[in-house]
């Protein structure tokens, strides 16, 4: 199958015309859109993971996966096989279907690829779950979703089980579990459905889906608002494994003998920039993934130093957190020769700080995508001299810029201020069922309205410049104030309530409550606190809570934002 996966693949590379453009200057159309200037790809017509698959013929025996934590292991062989007995498991043990919706609530871990990659060979699509929700958000996305069956860890299994049966469903639980320990009465081991039987590959071979058809939903916060199923596609998958194996922003060597790039992963797999960029982006080129159940300082410095880790994918908090951590030095960068910083904006001289520390030249980028844009769009250029670390790159390649008026939508010329809009064969097919907000942020003519504010600077790159879009990035994760004030205002002694981000020294932004008290009620800002902290995941906990007697809202009763974060400065 690999070999036929890898002459499909050239015989769609060789039909192309690649006039290569080796500058990493940006063309300008009409002086409004800014392109990359490396070629367009053309996705080739074939069935994703036999692209993900059509190198590993080379590192079948090598390491694709190994807990941090545990230990386990996964090689390549192990990690295609289980895929596809899980895959065969969904559709003949559990009678799931193509197009039935799968959720996977687990964190980090070998196993998280394989339950990904199978729900995709079976046709089944595949919904990520972040492993610290609660019941008020897990059962936001369930009731959304509508998955046939849920894979989950031990720790998550009261949650998930008491939400399926407040929002009475009864679906399937797949539990991540030790085949030594026993499993709650009517919960499926995964090692059996995964480990150990065998695959039907006349079955697996016969599933066909089209480029549009959707492969996962992710969940985002969009623009503004609850958070939103962000509808990925085949064609999205396919575009993006294109994009980012491009000789410009290809990070990866192909795996041959011993030369293996190494990768610690404690960003989320659940999380967009972990599935693609970490996962999908490294398995095609034969990465051993290190991975990280939660992030830890210790266990990733102590992973840094003694894992021979080449290529690391962090987030602001993290990148702070190397540049200033007193135990910090250059053995733990000693392999390291690419560092990519994404999910949000970070400065220049926390840039210089790690350079600085690790005593040797180490590339490093920024990079910008969104969930609705399968984490790709623009990103420093391999080879690039004379970098401003504090811009955002230049558009990959098929990824064009264009920016807007955020008032009246007009265009703005390039090196003027305005929204960000991309457009790409990986901008999502839509929000899942949910068309008007859909329509919102895609423009006719395919364009992903991203909410944030920005600038091209010619021969530089972008820069984020502000965000107009509701959401708060705490430490790279979104928080929409629209969810944290429908939980603040069914507390009881909570009249009203809004909530915006403040500056915060590490987390980047934090959420921050403007409470009106009910008549005659009186709550404190602790109680207030505890009440939200034991609902959500720990990352949108409030930070502040402020006690007033009124609410900016426009005629309509938009909460007026703007007017919130003027009072508080």
């Amino acid at each position: 199958m690999q070999n036929m996966a890898r002459k499909l693949l050239l015989r769609e590379l060789k039909n192309l015309k690649w006039q290569r453009k080796l500058s990493c200057s940006v063309v300008h159309q009409d002086n409004f859109l800014v392109k990359s200037t490396i070629p367009d790809i053309v996705v080739p017509q074939m069935r994703f993971l036999d692209r993900l698959w059509v190198d590993s013929g080379s590192f079948q025996n090598h390491i694709a996966l190994e807990c941090a934590e545990t230990k386990k292991t996964y090689t390549y062989a192990q990690l295609q096989k289980y895929s596809s007995v899980f895959a065969t498991s969904l559709l003949k043990k559990l009678g799931l279907k193509p197009g039935d919706v799968l959720a996977v609530m687990i964190p980090n871990c070998p196993e998280f690829p394989v339950v990904a990659f199978g729900s995709i060979q079976a046709g089944v699509v595949l919904t990520t779950v972040n492993p610290i929700y609660k019941e008020f958000e897990l059962a936001h996305q369930i009731s959304i979703t509508e998955p046939k069956a849920i894979v989950t860890i031990q720790e998550c299994y009261d949650t998930v089980k008491t939400t399926l049966k407040n929002c009475k469903k009864d679906i399937k639980i797949i539990l991540i579990d030790n085949p030594a320990n026993p499993v709650p009465n009517g919960a499926i081991r995964y090692s059996e459905i995964a480990e150990s039987g065998e695959a039907d590959y006349d079955l697996l071979d016969k599933i066909e889906k089209k480029p549009d058809e959707v492969a996962c939903i992710p969940f985002s916060s969009g623009t503004t608002g609850l958070p939103k199923g962000v509808e990925i596609t085949y064609g999205n998958l396919l575009a993006s494994l294109e994009i980012m194996h491009q000789k410009e922003v290809c990070y990866p060597v192909l795996t041959h003998g011993d030369v293996q790039d190494v990768v610690p992963s404690f960003l989320p797999f659940f999380h967009i920039y972990g599935l693609v960029v970490n996962l999908l982006g490294h398995f095609a080129q034969g990465c051993k993934m290190i991975t990280m159940s939660k992030f830890s300082a210790s266990l990733y410095l102590d992973t840094l130093k003694n894992s021979r880790a080449s290529l690391l994918y962090i987030v602001p908090p993290v990148a702070i957190l190397l540049g200033k951590h007193p135990d910090v030095n250059k053995e733990h960068f000693r392999n390291v020769r690419h560092i990519c910083c994404g999910a949000a904006p970070l400065s220049a001289s926390d840039v210089e700080a790690i350079q600085q520390k690790s005593k040797h030249d180490i590339e490093f980028n920024q990079g910008f995508g969104a969930t609705e844009t399968t984490s790709l769009g623009t990103t420093t250029f391999k080879g690039t001299k004379n970098i401003d670390y504090s811009a955002c790159g230049v558009p990959m390649a098929s990824m064009t810029l264009k920016f807007a008026d955020p008032i009246t939508g007009g265009p703005v010329p390039i090196g003027q201020q305005g929204e960000i809009y991309i457009k790409g064969p990986t901008i999502m097919k839509g929000y899942h069922k949910n068309p008007a907000a859909s329509a919102d942020c895609l423009t006719e003519d395919g364009y992903f309205k991203t909410g944030d504010l920005g600038y091209y600077k010619p021969g530089v790159g972008m820069f984020i410049t502000d965000r107009i879009k509701e959401l708060i990035k705490v430490k790279g994760m979104q928080v929409a104030p629209a969810e944290l004030e429908s939980l603040l205002r069914s507390h009881p002694a909570v009249q009203d309530a809004a909530v915006i981000g403040v500056p915060h020294e590490f987390f980047g932004e934090a959420p921050k409550a403007f409470i009106i008290r009910k008549n005659g009620l009186k709550t404190t800002e602790e109680e207030i606190q505890d009440y939200v902290a034991s609902k959500v995941a720990v990352y949108k906990r409030i930070e502040e809570v402020m006690f007033v007697d009124d609410i900016p809202k426009t005629a309509s009763g938009k909460i007026l934002r703007k007017e919130l974060k003027k009072m508080y400065a």
